[in-house]
């Protein structure tokens, strides 16, 4: 709703003396959506974009392990931080503010709750766990032996949304005919996800915040 003031048209007289390429700068510098690169049980690392304009600094704000307010600075240039000294089983919420000279000009933000990210190896019951065990003596040893030579690289979080997590690997060593992912799902019911040998992404969906 537009609503007349006095001091419109002192406004627009001011507009008309003032260059507008002052006010251009602050309008559009734009943060990206702040996300979850990768989890230690000490420490979280973050990553955003700035997909308009450009900052001269970042400040990411968040709350230590005791309660304490901390405020981290950050090069304008950079995309990414990690926040170490966190403890497991927290909740963390940490807010990015991009700045121009001193001035806080737009914000993302984004919540962890530190332990249930981590991801932790636990082997659970499958109806096909004897046909896994059985497969092996089946092939001859050359195929059982290129099979020992596949690595799975590191499971890391690429990013987190309220109902899901997107999970990134690589396989630096030989090749897989597939993957199996398992995990419980929010009744802590056992769930395994089939993944095509040539990925090295999976997103889960159906998931429960805290």
């Amino acid at each position: 709703e537009e609503l007349p003031l006095p001091s419109e048209e002192q406004k627009h007289e001011k507009l008309q003396t003032e260059p507008p390429p002052s006010d251009a700068p602050p309008m559009q510098a734009v943060l990206g959506e702040l996300r979850v690169s990768s989890v230690t049980p000490s420490s979280v690392g973050l990553q955003w974009s700035v997909p308009e304009g450009s900052f001269d600094s970042f400040m990411l704000q968040f709350r230590d392990a005791q309660g304490q307010p901390q405020a981290l600075p950050i090069d304008g240039r950079s995309r990414s931080v990690t926040v170490s000294g966190l403890s497991p089983s927290r909740r963390y919420r940490f807010h990015l503010y991009g700045l121009q000279g001193r001035k806080k000009t737009d914000r993302v933000s984004v919540d962890i709750i530190k332990g249930e990210m981590e991801a932790e190896p636990e082997n659970l019951p499958l109806p096909s766990e004897v046909l896994q065990l059985e497969k092996p003596e089946t092939n001859p040893p050359p195929s059982e032996g290129h099979l020992l030579r596949a690595v799975v690289e590191e499971l890391r979080i690429s990013s987190v949304t309220p109902n899901s997590v997107q999970l990134q690997w690589s396989v630096p060593e030989g090749s897989f005919d597939s993957f199996l992912l398992q995990f419980r799902d929010a009744e802590g019911q056992p769930q395994a996800l089939p993944i095509d040998g040539e990925s090295r992404s999976v997103m889960v969906p159906g998931l429960s915040p805290s």
